[in-house]
């Protein structure tokens, strides 16, 4: 291929502001062990991915190994052989190919879906987080690029997106696709609450906090598409075109693009005039969220993971701060017990406002009075005694919550998201090799009749033991908290019975024959057939100044410990560090 002086006089520079890019997102933690790569095979991806292998050369390999992710959908007769052609070109830019193929069979014949893109892309984005994370990657670079943000922006303009909506497509964010897998959705990393340190401690009267998972991460928002042709055709590098991209009648982002690059629309909509109106809005919310940052940082706050209810103080400096600041900041709060995963600024503004009043002339307006529901969470104001002390948690259960968050456990010790707030696992305890399943254990919010059930079958001290326990969680936000229920299996099939409390794990409780798993137990007790373990999710806060969490597991023997019952022996205070020697 012939190719013009102009381009190879071009493409370094291209090759500098990749760099300066690239290094530019992890300015504040340093480079990632290993990088991932989405590859399609089309220009976009194949610039990224001729990019990378060219800073990594230009550096003598100071920058992470690459590992390049090319997803092979199975749709079209010819997509084998195109996932192997990529697969070469990536070998030839000395970047480990991985061929991924998704699997349909679950979905019958995939091109009878409805929204067979949107299923296509989430089974994509899946089989990538996963691979990810096998292969321990945090990092996953994708090839988005200006045209692709003045497209959405157009999108989003379409769809009435205001605000903060108009910021675009964000440089960096989890993969929404993969939320509840383990180890890619916020999660694979704990830490303790004491130490901050992501390490899995053997202290079963402890729960850790769950950190880390994968991001996308998109270097080349700031370069056009007509540059990343440019930068391919100057490195004679191989391209795959899909031309059902350029077919405005497949999808409303294909008319869009059609529409910008044969440039019809007015000069507001056209894409130089949306990047600029996308930067501006994107430099706002980050002062917004500065200021948000440093409110909530010097905020008294309060987290007690094991019932998960968290508690802030009052505090007149927030009154004069703007209500945007005001909004990120309840979303912060928000966020560390709400069983959601995104909390969306429109339905926090009004509230944000009537947490932290504005004084005028003197006069204080009235605030929030009653206790009031926000992204399933209830927030209550402070009481008479209350000192000025909000308290959050998540909200008591509807019938519909009740059922749609009933999930049954896998024996195979994985992780699973229950509730959007813990995850929680299980096992078995090996005896011999191995032995049939004999019961089916599930996780749900606990109920009345559950501990009615309880309350009937212990004895006066374990009654009290139970209450005690119970009262951490007290009224109805104590029916908030997970239980999981055994149900005995004959012939692979669960028992028409409504099944027993085996743990209330947040609370550290198990009945006879079931205990907390613990990671450095080097036996295992054999007066115990099945362990579980459970952690918090992934939260923006850490233990020590203002900021405080409690989640130190209370103290539970079962009968079979002691003769007389069992006994909780309930701390209400933090963890503290653990002493160094």
């Amino acid at each position: 291929m012939r190719v013009s002086a102009s381009l190879y006089n071009r493409s370094p520079s291209i090759a500098a502001r990749f760099r300066t890019s690239l290094e530019a997102l992890w300015k504040k933690d340093g480079p990632p062990p290993r990088l991932g790569l989405a590859v399609s095979g089309g220009v976009d991806s194949m610039a990224l991915a001729s990019l990378c292998s060219e800073t990594t050369k230009a550096t003598s390999g100071q920058y992470p190994p690459l590992i390049g992710f090319i997803v092979n959908h199975k749709l079209r007769k010819d997509s084998t052989e195109e996932a192997h052609n990529v697969a070469e070109g990536l070998r030839r830019l000395q970047i480990e190919p991985r061929v991924l193929t998704l699997d349909w069979r679950p979905y019958g014949n995939p091109l009878a879906i409805d929204h067979l893109e949107h299923v296509a892309r989430k089974l994509r984005y899946q089989a990538i987080g996963r691979a990810c994370r096998e292969n321990g990657i945090t990092s996953l670079l994708v090839a988005h690029h200006a045209d692709d943000q003045a497209e959405t922006m157009l999108m989003r303009i379409v769809g009435k997106y205001f605000g903060s909506g108009l910021g675009g497509i964000r440089t960096r964010r989890p993969i929404a696709e993969c939320r509840g897998i383990y180890g890619v959705d916020g999660s694979g990393s704990p830490r303790s609450a004491a130490s901050g340190d992501k390490e899995v401690t053997g202290d079963v009267q402890e729960m850790l906090i769950e950190d880390g998972g994968v991001d996308v991460i998109r270097p080349l928002l700031t370069f056009t598409k007509a540059e990343l042709i440019e930068h391919c055709m100057a490195a004679e590098m191989r391209w795959f075109e899909d031309h059902t991209n350029a077919d405005p009648r497949f999808a409303l982002r294909n008319t869009i693009r059609h529409l910008q690059t044969n440039e019809v629309l007015p000069a507001a909509l056209r894409k130089q005039r949306l990047l600029e109106v996308a930067a501006r809005v994107r430099e706002q919310a980050a002062e917004v969220e500065s200021s948000a940052q440093r409110e909530y940082d010097q905020l008294d706050i309060s987290l007690d993971i094991r019932t998960g209810i968290a508690t802030f103080k009052d505090t007149a400096r927030i009154r004069v701060v703007g209500r945007n600041v005001k909004t990120a900041l309840v979303r912060k709060l928000l966020s560390l017990v709400a069983p959601v995963h995104e909390i969306k600024a429109l339905d926090v503004y009004h509230v944000a406002e009537s947490l932290w009043p504005e004084s005028h002339d003197g006069n204080r307006k009235k605030g929030l009075r009653t206790p009031t529901q926000i992204a399933n969470v209830t927030i209550s104001p402070p009481s008479g005694a209350g000192r000025g002390i909000w308290t959050m948690a998540r909200q008591v259960p509807t019938q519909k919550d009740t059922t749609s968050r009933f999930i049954i456990l896998s024996q195979l010790s994985t992780w699973q998201l229950w509730d959007g707030r813990y995850w929680i696992r299980m096992r078995k305890r090996q005896v011999g090799n191995g032995t049939p399943e004999t019961l089916e254990v599930s996780v749900r919010f606990l109920q009345q009749d559950d501990i009615a059930k309880l309350m009937k079958t212990s004895n006066p001290a374990q009654r009290r033991a139970l209450r005690k326990l119970l009262s951490m969680a007290s009224g109805n936000l104590r029916f908030t908290l997970p239980v999981l229920i055994a149900r005995e299996v004959s012939s692979g099939t669960a028992m028409p019975d409504a099944g027993r409390v085996v743990a209330l794990p947040s609370l550290g409780w198990s009945a006879d024959g079931w205990a907390r798993w613990s990671e450095d137990d080097g036996f295992e007790d054999p007066a115990v057939e099945w362990y579980w373990d459970i952690r918090y999710r992934r939260v923006d806060l850490v233990d020590g100044g203002s900021h405080r969490i409690v989640a130190c597991l209370p103290h539970v023997r079962s009968s079979r410990d002691e003769a007389e019952g069992f006994r909780a022996d309930v701390h209400d205070t933090a963890i503290s560090p653990r002493p160094t020697s």
